[in-house]
């Protein structure tokens, strides 16, 4: 009996097994990426709206309709670039606040 149980307390704690670190406060997100998140979910709910006639042999669209689903890239180039200088920017400044 004494075996099981010195060896069972040698085994660590799920505690510590289970244990994650932290991770840091998220920031909320730059006015850029959500401008660009809503214009990438408007494109492509243009693009739907502009696929769907294919299947049923409908094949000429109108042109707004089709310039209407560039909204798409144009929302992801916008929400990426938005996001990246937001990160540049947060980097910059954690960069000044630990050389001072």
């Amino acid at each position: 009996m004494d075996a099981v149980a010195s060896s069972s307390s040698a085994l660590p704690s799920s505690e510590s097994v289970l244990a994650t670190p932290q991770s840091p406060p998220s920031r909320p997100l730059s006015r850029g990426v959500r401008v660009g998140l809503v214009l990438f979910a408007i494109g492509l709910v243009f693009i739907v709206i502009n696929v769907i006639p294919f299947f049923f042999g409908t094949t000429d669209r109108p042109l707004w309709l089709n310039l209407a689903c560039l909204a798409a890239p144009a929302g992801l180039v916008t929400a990426v670039v938005s996001a990246w200088r937001s990160g540049r920017a947060a980097a910059r400044q954690a960069a000044h606040e630990l050389a001072e």
